[in-house]
């Protein structure tokens, strides 16, 4: 007879940072520039995963599959994280578990919150992915995301020259004959 309990034997919920579907997923590997929890949003600073505070992503921080605690005590192994100079997988786009700051129920839009857990998105806050199962606060849901692309990193204070606009004039007269900028141009003489 089976039993009627499944909790018994397991929680009902992957840990935070398990890739949570069969389908494909990207992961890009990374280094940390601050601790970093299992199934945290991040994003790069400086050239370093950071959590996020706020959308755009990076992606999420996925879990290890060995632990660090002593023992396998499960309270140490329930606090353990990346820490700083870690290198650590971080899944740009798939299906993840991820921690909730708030109930979500399954289909709602997602963001982020100023921890780099999950909540749900209000109408003017950027959507970093989908809830594919709902959770109660502090619970894991499974997050779908995919490749953000945006103008920076939500968090990104570093001084990163913008893009010259350059114009180029054909009839500029500081040109040269044989300046590299004519190879490839036809002339007549």
């Amino acid at each position: 007879m089976p039993i009627q309990d499944p909790t018994l034997y397991s929680k009902r919920f992957i840990g935070p940072g398990r890739v949570a579907t069969l389908e494909d997923y990207h992961v890009n590997e990374e280094t940390a520039g601050a601790d970093i929890k299992f199934g945290q949003a991040v994003v790069i600073k400086k050239g370093l995963v950071i959590p996020a505070t706020k959308a755009p992503i990076y992606g999420v921080a996925l879990n290890r599959d060995w632990t660090s605690s002593i023992d396998f005590v499960q309270t140490e192994m329930d606090k353990d994280h990346y820490s700083e100079s870690q290198a650590l997988d971080v899944l740009r786009d798939g299906t993840v578990s991820v921690t909730v700051s708030e109930d979500v129920n399954r289909g709602e839009n997602a963001t982020v919150d100023a921890n780099g857990n999950f909540k749900p998105a209000s109408t003017s806050e950027k959507v970093v992915g989908v809830f594919l199962s709902a959770a109660n606060k502090d619970e894991v849901a499974r997050l779908q995301t995919r490749i953000q692309f945006d103008h920076g990193n939500a968090d990104d204070t570093t001084n990163n020259p913008a893009p010259v606009d350059v114009q180029k004039d054909n009839n500029d007269a500081s040109k040269q004959p044989g300046d590299a900028s004519d190879v490839g141009s036809t002339k007549k003489n």
